[in-house]
């Protein structure tokens, strides 16, 4: 079976071997491929999705960056005692990447039913400090 493999697919496994996801993407996404595959940034801008940047080192650190923690949001445990009454304030870990807000109201009752106590989740959305709010009930939400 070893004979079926070219220099390409060895070359995969090698890789695969060596580089995590992070340095395969810091080592190999060069200048000349990022304009070959017309990569660039983008961000929601209002309700439109806007180009954002167009340089390469900065497409190549994006997606190197959307890769740390697995591509998944890092959410700590700021105050589990929140209130002096049980309620669990979690503290996402802002590395530049927003998260989805429609997930995250889908996720906080999962939180809740878990917890059994009101659950707050602090954030950044465009720039600024937003507190979720959710009591078994209702969702709210407030720039802080």
């Amino acid at each position: 079976m070893v004979g079926f493999l070219g220099a390409a697919e060895k070359k995969m496994f090698e890789v695969r071997e060596y580089d995590s996801d992070i340095s395969f993407i810091r080592n190999n996404l060069t200048k000349e491929l990022v304009k070959e595959m017309d990569l660039y940034v983008f961000e929601k801008k209002g309700p439109d999705w806007k180009i954002t940047d167009k340089s390469w080192e900065n497409i190549r650190d994006q997606l190197a960056l959307s890769r740390v923690n697995g591509g998944f949001p890092y959410l700590v445990v700021k105050d589990g005692d929140y209130s002096r009454n049980g309620e669990i304030y979690l503290l996402h870990q802002y590395e530049g990447i927003e998260l989805d807000l429609k997930y995250v109201e889908r996720t906080l009752p999962y939180v809740y039913r878990l917890w059994g106590k009101s659950v707050y989740l602090e954030t950044i959305v465009e720039g600024k400090p937003l507190l979720f709010m959710y009591d078994g009930n209702k969702f709210s939400r407030k720039f802080m």
